[in-house]
């Protein structure tokens, strides 16, 4: 008896922990599908998915669940960002958010409307102790929307104790998916003045010939110096119709693996970072979204195989070509930076997602090679010392001045590339020579694009202010050694340190602190008068560059309006957009006459004046409407079309005169509120109240009534 005993339970022991070790840890956050819409670590308007979506079909509804037991520890409602969310709080310590939510269970929600009603307001945030709302795994707590903004979906955010999202894939999440990622182009930047690709001192793009997830290019690239890789490239799921971020990226050069980068995870703290994991210059130009293959100034992301500034960059050095002395004399070679020599190599770029599919791009490239438009950058051409560079003569006595040359600039992050063309024949190509921010006298290389057109680079690195004074030096097919001068304007702002910029009229002011900039910064500033184009412009629009170099913290932008304007609070800065203009802020001092706004890219900016009121598209119910029904639904459309509406008091919705708690959907431009009791029958006010950021109102009641 004892022993028939002792071998069920036995028998029992090993059921149960069968059954548990089946049962999975976490479970899928919702039945919608198991499938996604996008994936962690994708673009996000300069910041980081956080996330996965989960398709949901277009559809709302869906029951959502707790993944593992813990507690529901911070609930949000918005009109914008994640909408409706819930962070729950699990057993592990990790965080798990649930956003664009419809409905929560009837217990949250009714604990949700008790606090919005004390508080009067519709946005909210809630932080809530351990015992208020306990979950079990699988409980149902909400259920799937479209609040906040974007199409329906699910997005499902992990986060671990210290609040860093990962990704959820991580925790054995599992999706169809057997396509490999798609290669569409890549990037190679030539990093400094002494650094080029094809002959060229600007970034270059390569498209692949197609291949199923094998690629190649067709000809080989001639390279020098410091090069810095990027590839464009997005990966793709079975039985969903999506374009996704890569997992994985890798560069090898002759085989070696030279840098890599995994989406993990990431600090919210560095959320910014991504204008330097994904090449912020192509994507203000238009031109691709390209994931970096190195660690960039100021980069402080957890992605990447190697924590050094530069790793990942690769310094092609020729020694045939090193006769003019160390490159470090000129431009400053950040310590991740790694030499190869030798005249040819090959490269490699690996993509992979998540479940192992990959592609792969091969090609080759030859250092100090013929630019696909002839002509080597040899290290001989390129002079300085303490004395002025040899060469063509140069006699100020006999040199005139004349400007038969035309002189095209492009700032890069830490050099200049000028475009010499030539008006009249030459015999040569001509010499540009001038100082470096050393001290040392320098002659800048040139390359020959075509007879008349030459491009070189001037190294920026040290230069703590500009004018940069260069002068030109070329001789004429009639044998007269002709001189000109060119002066290249900017400001530096060195990374990390306050400073303050004016216009040249003084009317313009930006303002720089130290967490500003990712990376030293070549400022230039223009102003041109404001065009009649249906805006009320007062003054220039001042033009502030670069607009294609990421900030990290931004800047303040500042502009004087008249002293005597008679509505200098309907005043407001807006950026240029096209043929429009965009608000971006209206922070008034009125004893400097100045309006401010922080901005985080530049671009050109003014000062617009808007006295127009929000518009009103509509109101109900109608005025003079009946009502059987004694719970119809209060709701508004509008616009503004200038300076905007900011935050919830801005925008009132009214019955009988009181304010409810009304909802907003940014994307639909609607609020509205449908009463929890039964109103009286009789006569009733609905009220729109709105009011932009310059002060205008507009409103309108309407009388309706319940029968």
């Amino acid at each position: 008896m004892n022993r028939a005993i002792l071998f069920f339970v036995l028998l029992l022991n090993i059921f149960v922990a069968v059954s548990v070790a089946d049962e999975p840890e976490y479970i899928w956050p919702t039945d919608a599908s198991q499938l996604f819409t996008s994936t962690f670590a994708e673009s996000r308007g300069g910041r980081f998915h956080a996330g996965v979506d989960v398709k949901t079909w277009g559809m709302t509804g869906y029951p959502i669940y707790a993944i593992r037991d813990g507690y529901i520890s911070r609930i949000q409602v918005s009109p914008f960002g994640y909408g409706r969310a819930l962070y729950l709080t699990l057993d592990t310590g990790e965080i798990v958010v649930y956003g664009h939510l419809d409905k929560f269970s009837d217990e949250i929600a009714a604990y949700v409307k008790s606090e919005q009603k004390k508080r009067n307001n519709y946005d909210i945030q809630l932080y809530l102790e351990k015992a208020q709302f306990p979950v079990k795994q699988g409980d149902l707590i909400a259920l799937s929307g479209d609040s906040g903004v974007g199409y329906p979906h699910l997005h499902f955010e992990m986060r671990d104790a210290a609040s860093n999202p990962f990704n959820p894939l991580l925790r054995g999440y599992t999706v169809i998916d057997n396509i490999p990622p798609r290669i569409t182009k890549i990037l190679l930047q030539p990093l400094d003045a002494l650094s080029s690709v094809d002959g060229d001192y600007r970034p270059k793009i390569f498209s692949p010939t197609s291949g199923m997830s094998q690629y190649e290019l067709s000809r080989a690239i001639a390279v020098s110096g410091r090069i810095g890789f990027g590839i464009d490239a997005f990966d793709q799921m079975d039985s969903v119709d999506h374009s996704f971020g890569t997992y994985r990226n890798e560069l090898y050069i002759d085989e070696q693996l030279i840098f890599s980068a995994q989406y993990d995870k990431f600090s919210y703290s560095v959320n910014n970072h991504y204008d330097l994991d994904r090449d912020y210059r192509q994507r203000a130009h238009g031109i691709g979204t390209f994931y970096n293959l190195f660690r960039d100034f100021g980069n402080r992301l957890s992605f990447y195989s190697c924590d050094e500034l530069y790793a990942g960059v690769v310094d092609f050095a020729d020694s045939a070509h090193e006769a003019a002395g160390p490159a470090e004399e000129i431009v400053e070679i950040p310590p991740g930076v790694l030499k190869m020599s030798g005249r040819s190599h090959s490269f490699k770029i690996v993509v992979r997602d998540y479940w192992g599919n990959m592609s792969s791009i091969t090609g080759r490239l030859i250092v100090n090679g013929d630019a696909a438009f002839g002509g080597d950058v040899m290290a001989s051409d390129m002079i300085y010392g303490p004395s002025p560079p040899p060469g063509i003569p140069v006699d100020d006595s006999a040199a005139v001045e004349q400007r038969n040359i035309n002189v095209q600039t492009q700032f890069y992050d830490r050099h200049i590339r000028l475009q010499l063309t030539a008006l009249i024949p030459l015999s040569q190509k001509p010499v540009v020579s001038g100082w470096l921010c050393s001290g040392k006298t320098y002659r800048m290389p040139l390359t020959p694009r075509s007879a008349n057109s030459f491009v070189g680079a001037w190294p920026l690195s040290g230069c703590d202010q500009g004018p940069l004074p260069l002068t030109i030096t070329y001789v004429t097919d009639a044998g007269d050694t002709l001189m000109q001068s060119e002066w290249i304007e900017f400001t530096t702002i060195p990374r990390g340190q306050r400073k303050t910029v004016y216009s040249q009229d003084g009317l313009c002011r930006i303002d720089f602190a130290e967490n500003s900039l990712f990376k030293d910064l070549f400022l230039r500033t223009d102003s041109t008068p404001a065009k009649n184009n249906g805006y009320d412009i007062v003054g220039d629009f001042y033009r502030i560059l670069p607009s294609d170099v990421a900030l990290n913290k931004g800047a303040t932008i500042s502009l004087v309006y008249p002293q005597n304007d008679s509505l200098p609070g309907k005043l407001g800065v807006y950026i240029k957009a096209g043929d429009s203009v965009r608000f971006v802020g209206n922070d008034r001092n009125a004893a400097d006459h100045r309006l401010s706004a922080r901005v985080g890219n530049f671009g050109a900016y003014a000062l617009v004046r808007d006295v127009e009121p929000p518009v009103l598209y509509s109101l109900s119910p109608a005025n003079g409407a009946h009502f059987s029904a004694a719970t119809p639904q209060l709701r508004s459309t509008f616009k503004d079309m200038l300076s905007g509406i900011s935050g919830e008091a801005n925008r009132l919705l009214k019955l009988d005169g009181k304010k409810v708690i009304a909802e907003y959907d940014p994307e639909s431009l609607a609020l509205f509120y449908t009463p929890d009791d039964p109103l009286a029958k009789g006569e009733h006010t609905v009220e729109i109240v709105l009011k932009d950021r310059c002060g205008n109102v507009a409103a309108q009641t309407n009388t309706f009534y319940i029968d």
